[in-house]
């Protein structure tokens, strides 16, 4: 199953830059993590050296560059989904890397259900209010089944 389209859904539905260079890193380290359930619990000393290596780069800045983006998600104004997915209130404070890839992680495997992501999972922001919006996406949700009937 392809689950990269539903990461970057998610991401995107939560605000997330794809101009930060953590943003792919945060995408790969997701993948990894749903390809090897090990990874959850060893993010140091597996996953954030392994995508240094495939980036030419140092784990340190794996994990600077991948907190930038946890930084700016918790700062999004899209606190409904960050509740959903996180179990809190946008109001406590922001996880560790750590918390993030492991709710993440959790967060995904609870919504798969054997369909395609594409089929699944359509995140729409609003333009207006820069959050997620369940309107729209349900809306675009209905357009993708007419289409492909």
């Amino acid at each position: 199953m392809n689950y990269r389209r539903t990461v970057v859904n998610i991401l995107d539905s939560l605000g997330a830059n794809k101009s930060f260079i953590g943003y792919d890193y945060v995408v790969e380290g997701i993948m990894e993590m749903l390809k090897d359930k090990e990874c959850v619990t060893c993010i140091t000393k597996s996953l954030y050296i392994d995508i240094a290596r495939r980036h030419n780069t140092t784990w340190n800045c794996v994990e600077k560059n991948i907190r930038t983006v946890v930084n700016s998600l918790w700062d999004s104004r899209n606190a409904e989904l960050i509740e959903h997915i996180f179990k809190k209130s946008i109001k406590d404070k922001r996880p560790t890397n750590k918390e993030f890839f492991k709710y993440m992680y959790e967060y995904i495997l609870e919504t798969g259900d054997g369909t395609e992501p594409e089929e699944r999972i359509i995140s729409v922001i609003c333009p207006i209010s820069k959050r997620y919006c369940g309107s729209l996406s349900s809306y675009y949700e209905k357009m993708l089944e007419k289409i492909q009937v």
